[in-house]
């Protein structure tokens, strides 16, 4: 199944569905569809915190890159060296501002989920984050995770859809 067939339905998105909504890739087309879909009330949108932190940071990450022209080992340094350069990077907080307020994506409660989360990152071998997000899909019954992530196809529980 592609994300353009999805017409109906809950859907859990992943990190990378986010990146590319907000970058420039052969996925960005796809992503930007979904998001519009969740937008207008199509599809029922759903991460958690974990999901925002990733995005926030990884934008962050970017922006530094290519502002600084810095690798992103040294990138990482330049900010836990500069932190209060961390607010003169204002594109993350802008996007993620627009995750959280301008799509109506849910997001998920994930404490109730932990003992579970571990269960499942040792039954299929997932780190943890991967875990607690198919965690979130079986727990509040969500159709679909939207990913690029292939580790995800190893549980037998969760219907996968990649860009």
């Amino acid at each position: 199944m592609k994300i353009s067939s999805l017409q109906e339905g809950s859907v859990f998105l992943d990190t990378n569905i986010l990146i590319y909504a907000f970058t420039t890739t052969r996925y960005t087309p796809a992503c930007e569809e979904l998001l519009e879909k969740v937008q207008n009330g199509v599809l029922k949108g759903h991460v958690n915190s974990t999901v925002i932190d990733e995005f926030f940071h990884k934008v962050l990450l970017m922006q530094v890159y290519s502002e600084k022209g810095l690798q992103p080992k040294d990138a990482i340094t330049f900010l836990k060296q500069n932190p209060e350069q961390i607010a003169d990077f204002p594109l993350p907080f802008e996007v993620t501002h627009e995750v959280l307020h301008d799509y109506g994506i849910i997001v998920l409660d994930t404490a109730p989920l932990l003992d579970e989360t571990l269960a499942l990152s040792q039954k299929y071998g997932l780190l943890f984050s991967d875990a607690l997000h198919a965690t979130c899909c079986t727990h509040h019954a969500l159709d679909h995770l939207i990913t690029n992530d292939r580790d995800f196809s190893r549980v037998d529980r969760i219907s996968v859809i990649a860009p």
